[in-house]
């Protein structure tokens, strides 16, 4: 199973591909290679290579007991350190052991990607017209801290870590367009995760906060109880970050969590819109439809309608999704709402199963959408 979708603009490419299995068969190492092979088939096809990736998540039903990253790399013939991140959280169709999304560029008017580490993170640079284009995956707190710090100290610690990164590439957090924060035990973490994050970027003055998603989710081979994914870029004349946000949704702000509605992300001829992870919360911050899964959907795609309204898009310019599941189980009604809703089912869109930061909430997701001219 291969989903492909392509946004092209002037002499650029971004392809966006999520990969599952084909078959029910095999252990997760036999479908964790099957799947590493259609992927490379994948790229190929699109007149890309492994060197073209720009960012990535597997999300595993289980923490395999083998190196996938030497898997990843030797199956996709890649000789730099791939900027991609592996997490247990695991795919909703009961027999996928594994699900990959990958992000890939490539362009005349854009140097190639640089990747390889930045410190201990993963990382992609790309300049396109004059900006840099920077991705940090797999952002953790120092391994020092762990056996002595509280969860507040290494998520503020992680936050950091991420800053000195982005100032040794020349960018800062004033830059930074999204995150994705991956959290042990959310529920009796996200609180002090907040914390850490209200007081880091207050700390850096803050005044346009980037877009986020914040779900359960174990780091591969990564021993912190909390990572970070980001993208960044450079501040450049030629391109505006813009926050959105929408009648529908009050900002998250105003009840304490650092983090827009979404992203605009403007350069000429394009734009970009990052909508944060959403979910079924009216303009007070509520839980609409607590219990009923099938209400919660109808209320998280109204709140992203309403954000891609803003942006003059809609759900036909979506390149990529990911949605979050409490529950396997609804997996058919995220189906049947999505179709309803007007997304594509050719559209890369993995569904895991995991905790959200409300124990109430049953659905998230998380949209990337372009629009060129």
């Amino acid at each position: 199973m291969v989903a492909i979708a392509r946004s092209e603009y002037e002499d650029a490419l971004d392809v966006f591909i999520e990969v599952g299995p084909d078959s029910t068969q095999g252990d997760a190492r036999e479908q964790f290679l099957s799947m590493a092979n259609a992927a490379g088939r994948a790229l190929r096809s699109q007149g890309l290579e492994p060197s073209d990736i720009v960012s990535g998540w597997i999300r595993f039903a289980a923490a395999p007991p083998w190196s996938w990253r030497d898997a990843l790399s030797k199956a996709l013939r890649a000789t730099d350190a791939l900027p991609v991140t592996g997490l247990v959280q695991p795919p909703a169709m009961a027999f996928c052991q594994c699900v990959f999304e990958l992000q890939a560029v490539r362009g005349r008017g854009q140097s190639r990607v640089l990747q390889g580490t930045s410190g201990n993170q993963l990382a992609s640079v790309v300049l396109s017209g004059g900006a840099r284009h920077l991705r940090l995956m797999s952002v953790a707190p120092r391994k020092e801290l762990e056996s002595t710090a509280s969860f507040t100290e290494l998520a503020y610690d992680m936050f950091a870590q991420a800053g000195h990164a982005l100032a040794a590439r020349g960018v800062s957090f004033s830059n930074v367009v999204r995150t994705w924060i991956h959290v042990n035990g959310i529920e009796s973490n996200y609180a002090p995760m907040n914390r850490a994050r209200n007081r880091y970027f207050q700390e850096q003055g803050l005044t346009r906060l980037p877009a986020s998603t914040c779900v359960e989710g174990t780091a591969v081979g990564v021993a912190s109880p909390v990572v970070m994914d980001l993208y960044a870029v450079s501040a450049h004349p030629d391109v505006q970050q813009e926050a959105l946000c929408s009648g529908a949704m009050g900002e998250a702000a105003a009840y304490g969590v650092a983090f827009s509605r979404a992203i605009r992300l403007r350069e000429p001829g394009l734009q970009r819109l990052f909508i944060s992870g959403t979910a079924s919360i009216d303009t007070q911050g509520n839980v609409v439809s607590v219990g009923d899964v099938q209400g919660q959907l109808e209320c998280m795609f109204r709140n992203v309608r309403s954000l891609l309204d803003e942006a003059r898009m809609g759900f036909a310019d979506v390149v990529s999704a990911t949605m979050f599941l409490k529950h396997a189980e609804h997996l058919d009604e995220f189906a049947k709402a999505a179709r309803a809703n007007g997304l594509s089912p050719k559209l890369p869109c993995a569904v895991v199963v995991t905790n959200i930061c409300r124990p109430e909430w049953l659905c998230e997701i998380e949209l990337c959408a372009v629009r060129t001219g």
